[in-house]
């Protein structure tokens, strides 16, 4: 099972959220859930941070885009991956693929980049999504378009508490993935 955590990659934004970050971290380790983010900074840097202080854990994944793009904007590559899955894409479809190789979403601060990832997890892919309230304009645009898109609230859940909205992202996903497993006959 892997849970993508979108936030900004902005270290100066993420700061604020570090302690709810951390936590987050700490919380998919110990339910051996990989985590996959970009390249590690901002809120993933405090998410990774978390997450590596656990001995029992899954995998941490990064998923670049183009080096290229990565240089125009000034975001480079951090410590802390088990896995490097570099693509040939741009930021926006980058963005999309390295949702689409999860098995949820959680979203902690953020903005444009975080809501490309929102759209296509709930329209393309059905995957469920957690989401702290108040945390970056990601969340107050999402909670503006549930308005006008009711039906995305069945994989959407927003919260205050990381805690709660981590506990309750992992079992919707161990749900989903029981519910659409074959069915096995005894013979």
């Amino acid at each position: 099972m892997q849970v993508f955590v979108s936030g900004t990659w902005k270290a100066d934004k993420a700061r604020e959220f570090r302690d709810q970050a951390l936590l987050l971290g700490r919380i998919l380790a110990r339910n051996q859930v990989d985590l996959a983010c970009g390249p590690g900074t901002g809120i993933a840097r405090h998410v990774i941070d978390g997450y590596i202080q656990s001995p029992i854990r899954g995998k941490v994944r990064f998923y670049l885009p183009r080096q290229e793009e990565m240089a125009k904007v000034g975001e480079r590559v951090e410590p802390g991956a088990d896995e490097v899955i570099e693509s040939d894409y741009d930021y926006p479809m980058r963005n999309v693929w390295q949702v689409g190789m999860s098995h949820g979403l959680f979203v902690l601060t953020g903005g444009d980049g975080a809501l490309e990832e929102i759209i296509p997890a709930v329209v393309d892919y059905h995957l469920p999504v957690a989401v702290v309230s108040g945390s970056g304009s990601a969340a107050a645009a999402l909670q503006a378009l549930l308005q006008i898109y009711p039906e995305w609230c069945e994989l959407i859940e927003f919260g205050d508490d990381v805690e709660i909205l981590a506990t309750r992202l992992i079992a919707r996903i161990v749900a989903l993935t029981e519910s659409s497993a074959p069915c096995v006959s005894e013979s």
